[in-house]
């Protein structure tokens, strides 16, 4: 079952952002650039971030496979076994993770192990690890 991420609006301002200044800054400011390989390596560093930024955008999602947890941020994943997982609860953490809202729910597994996530059906995602690990404590 996959729960796509629930996208907010100050981390698409922020990501989107990141990409209008970068496109703006290179054309906005060519006489910077002298040379036909400074313009190539400008292009590809705009190019790569904006690839980067657009993947984990598009590309951010959480899918429960039998006892797997696959957490998938753009060219990022983790695999959580939902038998070690001891609490899902709210959070508004800031910590840098794959979760596109700061509207996030922080899963807790193994003995130290902690992620954020954003599920744009929190009630539904969680009913789904319950029924996998009904041990799981749930705090919305």
């Amino acid at each position: 079952m996959r729960f796509y991420s629930k996208k907010g609006l100050i981390t698409g301002v922020l990501l989107w952002g990141c990409i209008c200044f970068l496109m703006g800054a290179f054309l906005l400011a060519p006489e910077e650039l002298e040379s036909k390989g400074e313009i190539l390596a400008a292009i590809l560093v705009i190019g790569i971030t904006s690839g980067l930024i657009c993947w984990c955008w598009f590309g951010t999602y959480y899918e429960i496979n039998g006892n797997q947890l696959k957490v998938v941020g753009g060219p990022f994943r983790w695999k959580i076994d939902i038998r070690t997982i001891k609490e899902v609860k709210s959070s508004r953490n800031i910590l840098s993770s794959p979760a596109l809202s700061l509207d996030r729910l922080e899963v807790t597994y193994d003995k130290w192990g902690m992620i954020l996530i954003s599920p744009k059906n929190k009630q539904e995602f969680c009913k789904a690890l319950k029924n996998v690990n009904s041990t799981i404590d749930v705090k919305l």
